[in-house]
């Protein structure tokens, strides 16, 4: 019976998984790379997932030193969650 329904449920789950877009993901990202949010280059906060791929998690704007803070961010995440890989990557 576990089997059956492990069976039946791996379809419904790997297919969740094969559209990892949410509505309007690629309208942000165009926004966000086509204009900065004040005088320097606003910064993703991008984390490496299972599949060993960086996806884009948090986006800082409107600081002085956008860069900065998004190691800060980065030092607050490590800090509950040790064990994920983080990284800043420039938006725009």
């Amino acid at each position: 019976m576990k089997f059956a329904a492990i069976t039946l449920a791996l379809p419904l789950i790997l297919a969740a998984c094969n559209d990892d877009r949410v509505t309007g993901h690629d309208a942000l990202l165009q926004q966000v790379s086509g204009a900065r949010i004040g005088n320097g280059a606003d910064y993703w906060i991008e984390m490496k997932n299972i599949s060993g791929e960086w996806e884009r998690t948090g986006l800082i704007f409107g600081y002085t030193d956008d860069y900065g803070e998004c190691m800060n961010a980065i030092a607050g995440l490590k800090s509950v969650n040790y064990a994920r890989e983080y990284r800043c990557t420039q938006a725009n």
